[in-house]
């Protein structure tokens, strides 16, 4: 299991982070946001290794990420990274 670093759960961002999705954000200027947006407006989807969903989408400002969502809760993000 992940470990939970945060509880961001509301009606703009009603997802969850893992420690290591929170530390990708923050380095990565990614804002929830731009998470929510991945994930609700996707241009590709597929599953990893794991079975885990992963989203990609380029955003209207031009940036490009990817969000790993957990197989079992898709509230939980695993990861986020520019792409």
């Amino acid at each position: 299991m992940y470990t939970v670093w945060l509880n961001v759960v509301d009606d703009k961002n009603p997802y969850r982070y893992s420690k290591h999705a929170k530390w990708q954000k923050r380095e990565r200027s990614i804002t929830d946001e731009e998470v929510v947006a991945c994930v609700s407006e996707y241009d590709t989807q597929h599953i990893d290794k794991k079975g885990n969903p992963v989203y990609r989408a380029r955003l209207a400002n031009g940036r490009g990420i990817k969000v790993v969502v957990d197989k079992d809760d898709p509230t939980f993000i695993i990861t986020v990274a520019d792409y």
